[in-house]
């Protein structure tokens, strides 16, 4: 089972001394977007990442919101 919590800071260390009693393996920690950051940096890195420069495009949707002013 999968499951996210989010957990007030001031309760963290109690949560984590709580998992460490349970049986090794019975849980896994992760941080939530850790790995999906770190492979997007390597993707980025790559080159393998398709990417658009943030102007381009710019000039259809401000065109877009003239028109309707």
């Amino acid at each position: 089972m999968t499951m996210m919590l989010n957990v007030d800071e001031k309760y963290v260390s109690k949560l984590e001394s709580f998992l460490a009693t349970l049986p090794k393996g019975a849980v896994e920690v992760k941080n939530s977007l850790d790995d999906e950051i770190v492979k997007r940096v390597a993707e980025y890195r790559s080159g393998k990442m398709q990417t658009t420069p943030f102007m381009d495009g710019l000039n259809s949707i401000r065109e877009k919101l003239v028109s309707r002013l």
